[in-house]
């Protein structure tokens, strides 16, 4: 399993994304490959994870994927360094019924996949 981190924040409107296109493109300043992930069903952020990173990004949906999908979703990661994913919304923001292995929150996901989560500060990063 290819080491990984959930990129978070107790809230939405809080700089996830600006911190997660920081680490991506330095990481890759770098010379490592790091693999993107997005947290739930947003369709802006993975493009804009593309081009920081120069690897295509996947959409992680604890609520809407089952296991099998979510597990097969990491076979991007192959030949990458590191996996970071972007969270969504707050880190514990999820649905109140579980869908298909959970209720779909960022807290969820990195639960489930065994990443550490880092997350900011609830004014914005950074501080």
């Amino acid at each position: 399993m290819i080491p990984g981190l959930l990129i978070a924040a107790p809230a939405s409107g809080t700089g996830k994304t600006t911190v997660m296109l920081g680490l991506l493109a330095a990481l890759r300043q770098r010379g490592l490959q790091v693999q993107p992930f997005k947290n739930g069903p947003d369709y802006i952020d993975p493009a804009f994870h593309r081009a920081a990173s120069g690897r295509e990004s996947f959409n992680l949906d604890t609520w809407a994927m089952p296991g099998a999908m979510l597990d097969g979703m990491l076979v991007a990661a192959t030949g990458a360094d590191l996996v970071l994913a972007e969270g969504s919304m707050g880190l514990f923001d999820g649905v109140a019924a579980p869908g298909a292995t959970g209720n779909g929150a960022s807290a969820d996901l990195a639960a489930r996949m065994g990443w550490p989560v880092v997350s900011g500060p609830v004014s914005g990063w950074p501080a």
